[in-house]
């Protein structure tokens, strides 16, 4: 009688395992949402799976707006006392770090630059550029960074309106 008791338990216990293994999987990638304060609008920020680049691995997240008329790549790339977001679009990429000293703007690491400088002026207001260089001091979370991108990331256009899609 204990026997069939005990293989009943792990029988039930194997199943519920099994189970929320498989619902975990169905779960929709977590997303971020807020409000740009720009023509663009509302955005949204969704988790895709990692990519490995230059042998090191980041972290994925495609944002959208609203307003927009093409989406934005942000790529983590987590370090020990550093995080660095590489965001980039189908005209411009930019970089924001992460560290003790605070979070800001900067031009793309030329290990991981895939644009031509001569392209990437063409549409990113330097101006812009060096204001953003400390939005923040100390470190901040990830979820915070994500939303201070996706707020400041359009200012960093030379024309907005070349990616707006207002009706």
């Amino acid at each position: 009688m204990k026997r069939t008791n005990i293989l009943s338990g792990i029988t039930l216990g194997l199943m519920l395992m099994f189970g929320m293994t498989n619902a975990s999987a169905a779960i929709t990638p977590e997303t971020l949402s807020g409000e740009s304060q720009t023509i663009l609008g509302e955005y949204q920020i969704t988790e895709l799976a990692p990519e490995t680049i230059q042998n090191a691995t980041f972290r994925v997240f495609q944002l959208d707006y609203k307003n927009g008329n093409g989406t934005v790549t942000i790529y983590l790339n987590e370090r020990s006392k550093c995080r660095e977001y590489i965001v980039r679009s189908n005209v411009m990429e930019v970089q924001y770090t992460c560290n003790k000293q605070g979070f800001g703007a900067s031009n793309v690491n030329s290990k991981y630059s895939i644009y031509p400088p001569q392209i990437n002026d063409m549409f990113l207001s330097q101006e812009a550029l060096a204001y953003q260089q400390k939005i923040t001091e100390g470190e901040i979370s990830i979820e915070k960074a994500l939303g201070l991108i996706a707020c400041y990331y359009p200012s960093l256009l030379k024309n907005i309106q070349n990616i707006a899609t207002l009706n």
